[in-house]
């Protein structure tokens, strides 16, 4: 898939390790990229459910966001590129992940 980032801080951590290692630290640093390289081998948002990683689809308020383990409790948040209802996403054909943001989103 093809990856895009909301976040510039998301961004540079992407690419420049040790700003990843100084702002998430070592571990969460480390999951962050195996996610992103899982991610960007994927063929499509679908193809993520099986991975290592517990991806999937949030509901609620969060309707139309995927989540993946990091550190715990920290989850990487994402999303598809695609604004339609979330009733009609087929999640098979979307190939664009934005990168959203790193939370905890069970507080």
């Amino acid at each position: 898939m093809h990856i895009l980032f909301e976040d510039k801080n998301l961004k540079k951590c992407a690419t420049d390790k040790a700003y990843a290692l100084k702002r998430l630290g070592h571990r969460r640093a480390n999951c962050y990229a195996v996610r992103l390289m899982q991610i960007d081998r994927a063929d499509n948002f679908e193809q993520l459910r099986g991975l290592p990683g517990h991806y999937h689809d949030l509901v609620g308020n969060r309707a139309g966001q995927w989540a993946c383990d990091l550190d715990q409790p920290y989850r990487l948040i994402f999303k598809s590129t695609n604004e339609g209802p979330v009733a009609q996403i087929v999640w098979a054909r979307e190939r664009i992940a934005k990168m959203l943001e790193i939370a905890d989103y069970h507080k």
